[in-house]
């Protein structure tokens, strides 16, 4: 549908795909039509408070409000409804008979435009494909959202691995127990003092709960047992994501965790090494399950049953990131084709309620050069000389 015009609506503060359309941040019900007739050129309809910052900040060929296009009836006293009624108004004007949209189309706008007999059409690539490549800009964003993060975890995993250690084998921090509550509330005030925030929390996850590799961990940290960190915040100013696991032990780790991380760094490795444009995350999940076997490790999808007590990684090697920490595609069973642009999370891990839970992550940028890791960072477990 070329000459079909596009839709894309929400608030750009959370619809991601009108953010990296538009490139404007607002948090207030806006709407982009691209290929508008007569001339083809893009409007923006924004709310009239945001009109002159968006003018000057915006991709949009044209910037307007609701008023801009109010129906006969008059508009809604609901902004989020007015802005839909404009742009039924603006496309009924126009003479449009159907729109192009993505999934990400508030049915509120949906409903709008069926009912003034608009044919909405979705295109399931629409504000996906565009996202997956990134640009040089949106390198430079993930790289340095990385490294902010990687700061943050080396923070976090010194601080587990320097505290002092009670009768029962507690951590202590300033005399205080050192629990997985009270290590992600620091982490998300390292993260807010670098102009970072924090919205879905981070992972601090020990025995018996690293067992679930999602669980985002409860209760004391003890010594000798394996920690999971993971930490994907976002930078408030670019609106790209960081994301990086690490595993830290305090005291002496077992010889079975020694074995586990070694195969986890090893299937690491293999999946970095396998990420080139032209293949599929198929076959990048492939080889982390290929290397893990080599050690004696089994993959085990999250769908089958499992003894938890078996160290077994039951997840996919990675996934894309972008403005969302989750974004297409999967570095998984049934992983399309990899793209030269793209940037992945490589995170193969094992988990096990007695033998604790290893987990390695980093970005990395696929080339047709071959893979590069976005800010490296130090992967072992033993964190006291790190800085």
């Amino acid at each position: 549908m070329p000459d079909t015009v596009t839709l894309l609506a929400g608030v750009p503060d959370t619809n991601r795909t009108l953010f990296h359309q538009i490139r404007f941040a607002v948090g207030d019900a806006a709407a982009y039509l691209g290929n508008l007739p007569p001339e083809g050129k893009s409007l923006l309809i924004i709310r009239d408070l945001e009109m002159q910052r968006a003018r000057a900040h915006a991709q949009a060929d044209q910037v307007a409000c609701p008023a801009d296009f109010s129906p006969a009836g008059g508009l809604s006293g609901d902004r989020d409804v007015a802005t839909a009624q404009a742009v039924v108004e603006l496309l009924t004007q126009r003479g449009v008979k159907q729109v192009k949209t993505d999934r990400s189309l508030p049915f509120l706008f949906a409903a709008k435009l069926l009912q003034a007999g608009i044919e909405v059409n979705l295109d399931d690539d629409l504000g996906v494909k565009s996202r997956r490549v990134k640009s040089a800009d949106e390198i430079a964003a993930l790289e340095h959202a990385q490294q902010i993060t990687g700061q943050v975890m080396t923070k976090a995993c010194r601080w587990i691995a320097t505290a002092d250690v009670d009768s029962q084998g507690q951590l202590l921090q300033e005399g205080q127990i050192l629990t997985s509550e009270r290590v992600r509330r620091q982490i998300t005030s390292w993260l807010i003092d670098l102009g970072f925030a924090n919205p879905h929390d981070s992972i601090v996850a020990s025995l018996p709960h690293v067992a679930d590799c999602h669980h985002k961990g409860t209760g004391p940290i003890r010594t000798g047992c394996p920690v999971v960190v993971d930490i994907f915040p976002l930078d408030t100013e670019s609106h790209y994501n960081g994301d990086c696991t690490r595993t830290v032990v305090h005291g002496t780790a077992s010889e079975e965790f020694i074995r586990m991380h070694a195969a986890v760094q090893a299937a690491k490795q293999a999946a970095i090494d396998a990420l080139k444009p032209g293949t599929t995350g198929d076959a990048v999940h492939q080889a982390t399950v290929a290397s893990l076997a080599e050690h004696g490790y089994r993959y085990v999808p999250a769908s089958e049953e499992r003894e938890l007590e078996t160290p077994v990684m039951n997840h996919g090697t990675g996934h894309g990131i972008g403005l969302d920490v989750h974004e297409p595609i999967l570095l998984s069973t049934d992983g399309e084709e990899i793209l030269a642009g793209e940037v992945f999370t490589v995170e193969p891990g094992l988990y096990s309620s007695v033998h604790g839970g290893v987990r390695i992550e980093d970005m990395v940028h696929v080339t047709a050069d071959g893979p590069v890791t976005l800010s490296p960072l130090y992967e072992g477990y033993d964190w006291l000389e790190v800085e």
